[in-house]
């Protein structure tokens, strides 16, 4: 933002320190002034980009009232102005995020000065911010690339597969919100769950084809898809939080899953959480070797593997939100 429309709000309980600083600042800026913090405060709908405050005031004082601000609005730089500097006020002002601090009386070179490097460093903060937003919108989209390219190299082995891993990361974030799982960590769970069979790039198609029965042999293949998608997305860093989603996803809580038989809590949790939606949504799709149960019957058996292949409490958990979820039709109204 150019300082021409950058906006100052003066805060002082002396009506002469306000005319003052409004005379200086007012052919630079648009000037508000204001007897106390509670006056500003209730004005912050002006979107202020610079206050000056005085420190002791009749009220609220102007620490006090530089906290509420920077909890409130981050960005606007505050300078404050005192008319009994000492070393302490001085340096809590700054701990608490004052830009800088003026001393009365004042000169107008002074204050043209503390608006102009405050105004610099709140431009210079809010294009740091933007970049920091296009970053991360680089990254987003190189996720999407990523993860888009990686669903259709392994769509080409198996069309199930894609199809799987996009039902079961919708099912996962609808069944996180309502237990509560911050959305920050769906982001990353739902990420990982897109490609936690990314590992059936490495085995055969006649394997993941086979319309009968695997062979001891072949299934010991099948087992190897875990570690071998955590092998590839290893050094992809959007998805490293929710790598134990890929890794451990086959995991049963009485320790008789693959690839390491982990057992009761040491499956990390959204691995234990996981392997409920993974199991539920596979028993109610159609494979090749199988036809598919309805949302109840694979709700009982998720129900019977209590203790077994799931975690007792994410069990009961989950099973009321998959019975609403049968009762909307899932998986065909996600």
């Amino acid at each position: 933002m150019a300082n021409k429309e950058a906006i100052v709000f003066v805060v002082d309980d002396e009506k002469s320190v306000q005319e003052s600083m409004r005379m200086i600042l007012k052919d630079k800026y648009p000037v508000f002034t204001f007897n106390g913090p509670e006056e500003a405060l209730a004005d912050l709908s002006l979107e202020p980009d610079l206050i000056f405050t005085d420190i002791r005031m009749f009220s609220m004082n102007g620490l006090e009232f530089l906290e509420k601000i920077k909890k409130i609005k981050p960005q606007v730089e505050v300078v404050m102005i005192t008319a009994y500097p000492n070393f302490s006020s001085s340096l809590q002002a700054l701990r608490c995020g004052a830009f800088d601090y003026i001393v009365k009386p004042f000169g107008k070179d002074q204050v043209l000065e503390a608006a102009e490097k405050a105004l610099q460093k709140r431009n210079q903060v809010i294009e740091s911010t933007r970049m920091i937003q296009d970053l991360h919108e680089a990254i987003d989209l190189n996720y999407e690339s990523t993860t888009r390219a990686l669903v259709l190299a392994v769509d080409a082995k198996d069309s199930y597969t894609a199809e799987h891993s996009w039902r079961t990361s919708e099912l996962l974030v609808r069944l996180g919100k309502r237990i509560g799982i911050p959305h920050s960590k769906l982001v990353i769970y739902k990420r990982a769950a897109e490609l936690h069979d990314i590992g059936k790039i490495g085995i055969e198609e006649s394997i993941l084809r086979k319309k009968g029965p695997l062979a001891p042999f072949e299934f010991e293949k099948i087992k190897q898809h875990p570690l071998i998608g955590y092998q590839i997305l290893r050094p992809t860093v959007f998805l490293r939080e929710g790598l134990d989603i890929v890794l451990y996803h086959h995991e049963s809580y009485d320790g008789t899953g693959y690839p390491e038989g982990l057992k009761g809590k040491k499956i990390p949790f959204p691995a234990r959480l996981f392997a409920i939606i993974d199991t539920y949504d596979a028993m109610t799709t159609q494979r090749c070797y199988r036809s598919k149960s309805s949302p109840g019957e694979a709700i009982e058996e998720t129900i019977k593997g209590k203790g077994k292949q799931f975690d007792v409490s994410l069990v009961d958990l989950l099973v009321p939100h998959l019975l609403k979820f049968e009762k909307d039709g899932y998986p065909y109204r996600l």
